[in-house]
């Protein structure tokens, strides 16, 4: 095991521990797949994929497209380290996500055929947004914490039409998108005027800073950054600058495939102590991402399962939500040529994130 957990280290530059890759395993032979094990991992992506190498190298698996087989020394080796599987309970009705969506089935519906003829995610902007069951649980969130109704919110990139689903409800008093993604930004304003919907979306590159008009203007904000610390304080700071001031929320996502818990930690740092705000609720696997259709072309390839379709929507993030407080400062600097997505814990090599982000 110490000889595993050294050469996953080595290859990745993450730091990981013994528990780490217990987990890993114990995700593994719980699974039996390589795509169906990783909303379990509770590690990035690299790490599993590396694990993963090592024991094909060692001839304790192989595979049989996503599967992860188990050779007779390989089981050995796992009753000797004393692995056992995990047992993955799951809430049937709220899928995890600790929110009920009964009472939002019409919403859904009428938000699943708008969604329809939304632009499609492209590399371009390493976008990937989430399911519509997703989009509506997150108004369902905003709903229940009382962040949604008689509200101003700024959504910070939106491929995931959340402003949509949002203004549908009747809750918020308006919904303003900021989005770099010029397809995104016409077709929320077309649903909006078509829908009679309290929404405009406007172009920007949020390393700029934020309209003047937009500053200390609304109730709450959304975002969904990419994963880096840079990303995002720069993201969160300009949620936080948007705010009216103190008691107002923010969200925002963060994965365990492209954080490590060391990140995890960076980032908390980040929001307590910098932007001295406070972090009220993380729900585990809310937020479930359909898999983008250049996934395969933007991974690694080492491995067999690498190389084959995932059979379900295997990329889940935590949702963060968070308060600010009295002394929460605002930053609204300009942050133009400042390396945002380079990060060695990504999902793949190239450090490109692949969720949805402005």
């Amino acid at each position: 095991m110490n000889e595993l957990v050294e050469a996953v280290s080595k290859a990745t530059n993450i730091r990981v521990t013994r528990k780490d890759i217990e987990r890993v395993l114990s995700a593994l032979l719980s699974e039996g797949d390589f795509w169906k094990a990783m909303p379990y991992m509770s590690v990035p992506f690299n790490v599993v994929a590396e694990t993963c190498k090592f024991l094909s190298d060692k001839d304790f698996i192989w595979f049989k497209g996503s599967k992860v087989m188990w050779r007779e020394k390989g089981n050995q080796w796992l009753n000797r380290e004393k692995i056992q599987p995990l047992e993955p309970s799951v809430c049937s009705v709220c899928n995890g996500k600790t929110i009920d969506l009964k009472k939002y089935k019409n919403l859904l519906a009428h938000f699943k055929l708008l969604a329809l003829k939304r632009p499609g995610a492209i590399i371009e902007y390493d976008q990937g947004y989430v399911t519509d069951e997703t989009t509506v649980a997150r108004v369902a969130l905003l709903a229940q914490k009382g962040d949604i109704q008689n509200k101003e919110i700024l959504v910070l990139g939106d491929d995931d039409l959340l402003s949509i689903a949002a203004a549908l409800t009747g809750f918020p008093r308006k919904v303003v998108v900021v989005e770099i993604d010029s397809r995104l930004v016409n077709f929320i304003n077309d649903v909006a005027r078509s829908e009679d919907l309290p929404v405009e979306a406007i172009e920007l590159d949020l390393r700029k800073p934020l309209p003047q008009n937009l500053l200390t203007s609304f109730d709450t904000f959304w975002t969904d950054p990419p994963e880096t610390p840079e990303a995002l304080e720069l993201f969160v700071g300009r949620g936080i600058a948007s705010l009216r001031g103190p008691g107002c929320a923010g969200y925002f996502g963060v994965t365990f495939v492209e954080s490590s818990k060391h990140k995890w930690r960076e980032f908390q740092k980040i929001i307590i102590s910098k932007l001295n705000a406070v972090i009220t609720d993380i729900i585990w696997n809310f937020n479930e991402y359909i898999n983008w259709d250049y996934l395969l072309d933007s991974i690694r390839n080492d491995i067999e399962p690498l190389t084959v379709e995932p059979s379900l929507n295997w990329y889940r993030s935590a949702q963060y939500r968070i308060e600010t407080l009295e002394d929460t400062p605002v930053f609204n600097e300009e942050a133009t040529g400042k390396e945002i997505y380079i990060d060695k814990e990504a999902l793949v090599y190239t450090g490109k994130h692949s969720k949805g982000s402005d």
